[in-house]
């Protein structure tokens, strides 16, 4: 999606999946990357009632964020998915931003395909060991009504910049935009966005920005 200092003479071959529980559950993620004759493997759980065409982009975000340094990444997905999740675009966007993605479809994935279907199951079995664990009030916890995970309860990953006290959902934030457009009228630089694990922003001691956070309580 963007190619300056694109590393051009190899691309990245990326092979994702990723399933859930039944129609709406717990699920998992999985990514096969290929560079030249270096291989590697990522896969992830997620607890909280979810699809698999939000396991399948959060597989591609996870492995876009796996990248060391721009590239061109050939991804074996369907590009059709994004557009049935829009909440997803802003995670998306920043995770490609530095690469050249090609969208080649899944039609060929093969055997890299089935790994990483492989990969997205044994996520969606380590989700479900864990809903099926004591939680602290030593109940099951897919039963504790005060430890079961829910749907948008808190989100994996949030958005921070290097200098800012709060964290975004969303890159189109107006307060982060009129952040950074105070910054540059005093003549400052804007800071990157980046996404990062929601529990790391809160030990870090970011609150949540009042806009693109309101009427979500996330802690």
């Amino acid at each position: 999606m963007a190619d300056r200092q694109v590393e051009r003479q190899q691309a990245v071959d990326m092979f994702v999946a990723g399933m859930c529980d039944g129609d709406r559950g717990p699920g998992g993620w999985g990514a096969v990357l290929h560079y030249g004759r270096h291989s590697r493997e990522l896969h992830g759980a997620e607890v909280a009632p979810t699809t698999g065409d939000r396991m399948l982009l959060t597989a591609v975000a996870e492995a876009l964020d796996r990248l060391t340094r721009p590239v061109s990444v050939r991804l074996h997905a369907d590009q059709a998915v994004i557009g049935r999740h829009g909440d997803l675009r802003s995670r998306l966007a920043s995770a490609a931003r530095p690469h050249q993605i090609v969208w080649v479809g899944a039609a060929d994935s093969g055997a890299d395909g089935e790994r990483a279907g492989t990969l997205a199951r044994n996520g969606l079995l380590e989700a479900t060991q864990r809903l099926d664990s004591r939680c602290v009030h030593d109940l099951i916890t897919r039963q504790c009504w005060q430890c079961r995970p829910s749907a948008g309860a808190r989100p994996d990953r949030v958005a921070v910049t290097s200098g800012g006290a709060v964290f975004h959902l969303s890159e189109g934030c107006a307060a982060l935009h009129d952040g950074w457009r105070y910054i540059e009228r005093r003549g400052g630089i804007r800071s990157e966005l980046t996404w990062v694990p929601t529990v790391d922003a809160l030990a870090a001691g970011r609150g949540a920005c009042e806009v693109c956070c309101a009427g979500r309580d996330i802690r």
